[in-house]
């Protein structure tokens, strides 16, 4: 996989489910601030992606489950390698079980969600028990498609009202914080790299520019989606919407196209896939280096009917903010474990050697 792939590979993970409701809870967190906390949570998310590449460094060659019982050892270092794995399965089971959810809601609503869920499953599995390298170019192949959402989502600039921003400051700080934990976790995707670094060509060039780049793009992405929704629904209207991009293409209508937001939903359904392909083969990759010799293919064959089944028989409301307060609550531990094994492998001056 090439540093552009790489590229590529981290910002279409990034933006998948988050985008239709990811105003919505931003303004619940923090308010008519929530544009803020999305600038301040990208800055910070820079500087995790930077520990994660220092790590990396410190272990070319090597993915997280490989240079992991460097560090600490084996028993630790499985034990880490196993909350990864379950790490990235809840992060699939949520994600498809929102996109269902989200389908039927907007799309389908007469269709049978077992059809869809199936049918998902299957797209998935096809692309995700390939070769990382076919993985990326598919990932890259559909980036221009964030182009075209951007483009929808401005389509009707002029009924934008700037005063639903101001007074700029206006909520304090307290929710700003709130809404910086809230877009962090609707920036996960990134975490993905250090599953992916046994894959990558760097060719000698530092993996940091096109990872700083992915997450640059996927923060002004959602800055753009946010701004836009704030601008067009005043604060307490946007209480009521949990949806708000589909809610806001919808009252778009142009010469040519009548329904705009169905569009939209169907780029957002490839963008989608993708994130689950990604977090797919991460899942894959753990299981495959823990029972099958490094060969995440064979783990595929029982981790996409667990992930399927998981999206038929866990289907109701509870279940799946049950999923979502699991995943939102182990996501931060997470995102701060590579921080402290880079802490642990600096300090016992641990380093691996470059492959031959």
């Amino acid at each position: 996989m090439t540093r552009i792939q790489l590229f590529a590979f981290i910002l279409q993970t990034q933006i998948g489910i988050a985008v239709l409701s990811f105003p919505y809870d931003l303004h619940k967190a923090a308010g008519a601030d929530g544009w803020i906390s999305v600038l301040v949570a990208g800055a910070g998310v820079q500087l995790i992606l930077t520990a994660y590449v220092l790590l990396c460094k410190r272990f070319p060659g090597k993915n997280l489950y490989e240079f992991v019982p460097q560090i600490v050892g084996k028993w630790v270092g499985n034990t880490i390698t196993w909350i990864f794995i379950a790490h990235f399965t809840f992060t699939t089971c949520l994600i498809l079980l929102l996109e269902m959810t989200f389908v039927e809601l907007w799309i389908l609503p007469f269709t049978n969600p077992w059809l869809l869920i199936v049918a998902n499953c299957l797209v998935c599995f096809y692309l995700a028990k390939e070769n990382i390298r076919i993985i990326a170019r598919y990932h890259a192949l559909i980036t221009l498609l964030i182009i075209i959402m951007v483009a929808m989502m401005l389509t009707s600039y002029r009924t934008m009202d700037y005063r639903f921003l101001l007074p700029i400051g206006q909520e304090g700080l307290h929710p700003i914080m709130l809404g910086i934990k809230s877009s962090v976790l609707s920036f996960l995707g990134f975490e993905v790299l250090l599953v992916l670094n046994s894959d990558i060509e760097t060719k000698g060039k530092s993996l940091l520019t096109p990872i700083l780049w992915a997450n640059g793009l996927a923060t002004a992405f959602f800055l753009i989606v946010v701004l836009v929704c704030y601008l067009n629904f005043s604060p307490e209207s946007l209480n009521f919407i949990p949806q708000p991009v589909p809610y806001y293409l919808n009252g778009i209508s142009l010469p040519f196209l009548e329904r705009l937001d169905l569009l939209f939903l169907s780029i957002w359904l490839v963008k989608v896939t993708a994130t689950l392909i990604s977090y797919l083969y991460c899942t894959g990759k753990g299981l495959g280096y823990l029972f099958h010799g490094n060969e995440h293919r064979k783990a595929m064959y029982y981790l996409v009917p667990i992930v399927c089944a998981t999206g038929l028989f866990w289907r109701s409301e509870k279940r799946i903010q049950l999923l979502e307060q699991i995943t939102q609550f182990e996501s931060f531990i997470i995102l701060g474990i590579p921080i402290v094994l880079l802490i642990v492998a600096w300090l016992m001056g641990k380093r691996g050697q470059l492959p031959a």
